[in-house]
C-alpha cells in the first residue's frame, strides 16, 4: 500500500506499508500524491516536475536515479496534490491548467445582480469580511511555491496585500470581533496549529493551540475576543465544534457527536451558534445556544451548508443543495425561532477542493451584499500531455 503523508516535516513523504503492519518505509521525500506502474514510482517534485524511479516493491526501495518524465504538472498545494495518473504499462496522463481551481471575490446583490469583482482570479478559498466591511481576508495558493497564504484585501481600493509569510500552508483567516486580530492555522511548526497575529503586522504571530495529527479550522470569534470557535478535524475522520481560550490555549468541546459538525458561527449577540450538521445523512444548519449547547433548532429545509449571520442577527444565510443562497429569517429574543428559507440566487462558488475549504462566501452587516468565491471558467483549457512508454530506457 502506498501512502502520502501530511507535510509533519517541510518536505513530506511518500511511504511504503503492507495493510497489516504498522511499520512504513520511505520512498521518496515529496508532498505528492503517488502514482505506481510496471515496477516504477511516480510523484511530483518541489518543483512541480513529475518524476519516475524504479521500485523494487517486494525490498521496499527505490533502485536508480529519478528521471523527469514531463518538466511541469499542476499541483495543488492545499491538498498536495498533483493532476496526474498512470496507466499499467507506463502511460501517464498530465495536466498543466488551473483552470478548474480559478475563482474570482465577486459582489453580488439580494437579486444576484453582479456587482463587480474584488482582485483578479486565483486558487482562492474562504472569504471573511473585517467587522468594519472594509476588508476581507482570503486564501490563496501560490502554485509555483506550491505553498497557501492568507492574504488582506482592501475592498473599496481593490489593493491586497499578504498577511502569512512563512513557507508553509496557512489558512482560513477569521477577524476578531474589534478587528484588531485574526486567526488562523498555520503549518508553520510541522503540524496543524492555531495561530493569532495583530492585523498591523507589527507583531510575530502566537501559537494559541498544537493539533497534533488533528486538524483545527478557527470559524469565529466569541464577542469579548476570548475564545474561538474552531472545526476540528480528527485524524480518524468527522468534524467537531470546539472552543479555545485565547490566553490559555485550552480546548473545550462544543458540539461533538457521532456525526461531523463543521462551519460554526457565533451569533452577533454571543448567544447562538449556528452550524452545519450531517447528523441525518444530509448536510443541515442547526441552532443551538452558547456557550453552553442547550437545545437545537433546525434552519435550513432540504440540505444546508456553510451559515452566516446577518450583522444584526435577524437572519441566517446558507448554500442548498442546489447551490442556492438562501436567507431564513430568525428570532433570538428569548427563545430561538426560525421562518421559512428564501432562495435568493444560485451562489456558483468554486467547488471545494481541500478540507479546508470552509467558505464560499460573506455577507455584509445589513444583509443587502454578497462576497462570492465565484467560480471562473477559463477562456482556453489547456490539453492533457500524454506520455507513452514513459520509463523506456529507465536505468536500475
Amino acid at each position: 500500500m502506498f501512502c502520502a503523508a501530511p507535510p509533519l516535516e517541510q518536505n513530506g513523504g511518500i511511504y511504503l506499508s503492507s495493510l497489516a503492519a504498522k511499520e512504513k518505509k520511505l520512498l521518496a521525500s515529496a508532498r505528492s500524491n503517488p502514482g505506481y506502474a510496471n515496477g516504477h514510482l511516480y510523484y511530483v517534485d518541489q518543483r512541480n516536475s513529475l518524476i519516475a524511479v524504479p521500485l523494487n516493491l517486494r525490498g521496499g526501495e527505490v533502485e536508480g536515479q529519478p528521471t523527469v518524465v514531463t518538466d511541469r504538472v499542476t499541483y495543488r498545494p492545499a491538498v498536495y496534490y498533483g493532476v496526474f495518473g498512470v496507466g499499467g504499462n507506463d502511460t501517464v496522463i498530465s495536466s498543466t491548467g488551473s483552470g478548474a481551481m480559478l475563482s474570482l471575490l465577486t459582489w453580488y446583490d439580494r437579486d444576484g445582480k453582479d456587482l463587480g469583482g474584488i482582485g483578479e482570479p486565483g486558487v482562492i478559498a474562504n472569504p471573511t469580511i473585517s467587522p468594519d466591511g472594509e476588508h476581507t481576508t482570503v486564501d490563496i495558493a501560490d502554485l509555483k511555491s506550491a505553498n497557501v497564504d492568507i492574504w488582506v484585501q482592501d475592498l473599496p481600493r481593490h489593493v491586497s496585500s499578504r498577511f502569512t509569510f512563512d513557507p508553509a500552508e496557512e489558512v482560513t483567516g477569521v477577524w476578531s470581533r474589534d478587528g484588531t486580530l485574526i486567526a488562523y492555522r498555520s503549518m508553520a511548526k510541522g503540524g496543524p496549529e492555531l495561530m493569532v497575529k495583530r492585523t498591523n503586522g507589527l507583531e510575530p504571530p502566537r501559537g494559541v493551540h498544537s493539533a497534533g495529527d488533528d486538524d483545527i479550522l478557527p470559524t469565529s470569534w466569541v464577542p469579548g475576543d476570548k475564545q474561538i470557535l474552531c472545526s476540528y478535524q480528527p485524524v480518524a475522520g468527522g468534524s467537531d465544534l470546539v472552543v479555545v481560550d485565547f490566553s490559555t490555549g485550552q480546548l473545550t468541546p462544543f458540539v461533538a457527536t457521532k456525526a461531523s459538525e463543521t462551519n460554526g458561527q457565533i451569533s452577533p449577540d454571543g448567544k447562538w451558534a449556528a452550524y452545519a450538521s450531517n447528523e441525518t445523512g444530509d448536510w443541515e444548519i442547526y441552532v443551538t445556544t452558547f456557550p453552553s449547547a442547550q437545545g437545537k433548532w433546525q434552519v435550513s429545509r432540504g440540505g444546508g451548508t456553510e451559515p452566516r449571520w446577518r450583522g444584526d442577527g435577524r437572519e441566517i444565510f446558507y448554500i442548498d443543495p442546489k447551490g442556492t443562497l438562501t436567507a431564513v429569517p430568525v428570532g433570538t429574543e428569548g427563545t430561538f425561532s426560525a421562518g421559512s428559507p428564501s432562495p435568493l440566487f444560485p451562489i456558483r462558488g468554486r467547488a471545494p477542493i481541500s478540507s479546508t475549504d470552509l467558505f464560499t462566501y460573506d455577507v455584509a452587516k445589513d444583509g443587502k451584499r454578497f462576497l462570492v468565491n465565484r467560480y471562473v471558467k477559463p477562456d482556453h483549457v489547456q490539453p492533457l500531455t500524454v506520455v507513452l512508454n514513459a520509463a523506456a530506457g529507465m536505468k536500475k
